[in-house]
């Protein structure tokens, strides 16, 4: 099981408990807010992070699986209001690099 990240990592790494748990609660609310948790995730969404949370493959559908996979490392080490803009934005690249591929493929199919 591929674990993205665990807010006590943060915290044995000197971070502030409170300011790594409001990073967590940023992180689940843009998941959300775009569709990208699985029933576990979203229970663990509305319990609401806390020290021993830990954001792992189960917790989000494929889709959230391959943006994580590709941009969590890029917004970690922010702090909890940039993590949210700044998930918005690569998460809209995300969505245009997907689109564009379909429209190539299209394009392909249409040629044939």
């Amino acid at each position: 099981m591929k674990i993205f990240d665990k807010a006590q990592w943060h915290i044995d790494g000197g971070e502030i408990p409170e300011d790594v748990i409001e990073k967590f609660r940023t992180v689940f609310q843009f998941l959300w807010d775009q569709n990208l948790l699985t029933d576990e995730g979203i229970e663990i969404f509305q319990f609401g992070a806390d020290s021993s949370t830990s954001l792992h493959e189960r917790l989000v559908n494929e889709e959230g699986r391959e943006f994580l996979s590709k941009h969590y490392d890029d917004v970690i080490n922010l702090t909890a209001s940039a993590i949210a803009s700044k998930l918005s934005e690569l998460y809209a690249v995300f969505l245009l690099q997907k689109l564009s591929l379909l429209l190539q493929k299209l394009s392909l199919l249409l040629q044939k």
